[in-house]
């Protein structure tokens, strides 16, 4: 008896750092499904949450069928409306009836399987303030869970909910320090991965990017005889008006000050030039409304896309799309300027004379 303690005890403290040592979602709950039997014999593995709702499943035999009906059922016990559960200043709590979790879980749950009859064991969780959360297990119905081994499973299971609280706590954070807190959409380091990705898959495979770099024009006279606050409504309801525009698949952030960076996935310079003119027309059309009264305004916008000969870069990229905003400004604003990319022979030719 001591012996088997003290082996649950050592499982229990490995399967805590092992699942602690992730940030992500995602990831615990998988790690959690990969090592939960090798602690407690199962069958089947799944794990439902509420606020965001998601699903996840293991089975000893990967019997897809049957982890895609405890999955579905999981989520339908679970419900769809994620309620507040306790304040943010409770502990996070452990459940240890499905019936004390009122109009939120309901036991009925998968009861066999192409096995037979089945025991089964549910751990119902809170998940911080919002959010519910079911750990479920099951096993051959001639092995019940025992005594012991519900005990460990609630243990497991308020550790998990402490994790998955620290691991949504840490994704807040990262979405604060990549979003704009003024306009509400990505920062100019928010806007890194999806420029990445798509200057990546546009070196390697060709697959083809736009970005769209857009200034509101004469935005500082509105700063200067309206004041600030109106000037900050003028740039939120203009980053509205552009998300509402845009596919989305399509990414949306503040470059710097009045200036806005659209990053358009799959997306060639045609396609690319329609949008962006129906941005500006969109924004030319639109009386942006402040305590003051309304204000119009437009937008000069600078196209450049990838893959381009004389794009190798993140810095390259961005700053194709500075020069023909410029150009665009220069032009008299309130206009589309799309960059025209050199032959590769003729780009070869310019950057060695530049070199020379």
């Amino acid at each position: 008896m001591i012996t088997q303690c003290n082996c649950n005890l050592s499982g229990l403290h490995q399967l805590t750092q092992s699942i602690a040592s992730f940030t992500e979602t995602d990831a615990v709950v998988k790690e959690l499904l990969s090592r939960l039997p090798q602690l407690i014999a199962v069958d089947v593995v799944g794990f439902a949450r509420t606020n965001p709702e998601q699903g996840w499943t293991w089975s000893c035999d990967h019997d897809l069928k049957r982890e895609e009906s405890v999955r579905t059922q999981l989520l339908a016990t679970l419900g769809h409306r994620p309620q507040r559960m306790a304040s943010s200043r409770t502990v996070l709590r452990l459940v240890r009836s499905v019936h004390e979790i009122p109009d939120r879980v309901s036991p009925q749950m998968p009861s066999s399987s192409k096995h037979g009859s089945v025991s089964t064991h549910k751990v119902p969780l809170a998940i911080g303030p919002y959010g519910t959360g079911i750990l479920y297990l099951e096993r051959d119905a001639e092995h019940p869970f025992t005594e012991q081994e519900e005990q460990l499973l609630a243990i497991v299971g308020a550790l998990l909910a402490l994790i998955l609280r620290d691991a949504d706590s840490y994704q807040h954070l990262q979405d604060v320090a990549l979003r704009d807190s003024l306009a509400g959409v990505l920062n100019r380091r928010g806007l890194s991965t999806p420029l990445a990705r798509e200057l990546k898959a546009g070196l390697r495979y060709g697959v083809p990017a736009c970005l769209i770099l857009l200034d509101l024009d004469f935005f500082q006279t509105v700063n200067d005889r309206l004041g600030h606050t109106a000037g900050d409504h003028v740039l939120r309801a203009a980053a509205d008006l552009i998300r509402a525009t845009v596919r989305e698949i399509d990414i949306v952030g503040r470059y710097r000050g009045n200036t806005f960076a659209v990053v358009l996935p799959h997306t060639d310079r045609q396609q690319a030039r329609a949008l962006a003119e129906r941005l500006r027309d969109r924004i030319e059309q639109h009386p942006f409304v402040i305590e003051a009264g309304q204000v119009r305004t437009t937008a000069s916008i600078g196209l450049a896309a990838v893959p381009d000969a004389a794009v190798a870069s993140i810095a390259e990229w961005m700053m194709i799309g500075e020069a023909v905003l410029n150009d665009a400004k220069a032009q008299g604003r309130n206009r589309v300027v799309l960059h025209a990319p050199k032959p590769p022979a003729v780009a070869c030719a310019v950057a060695l004379s530049c070199a020379a």
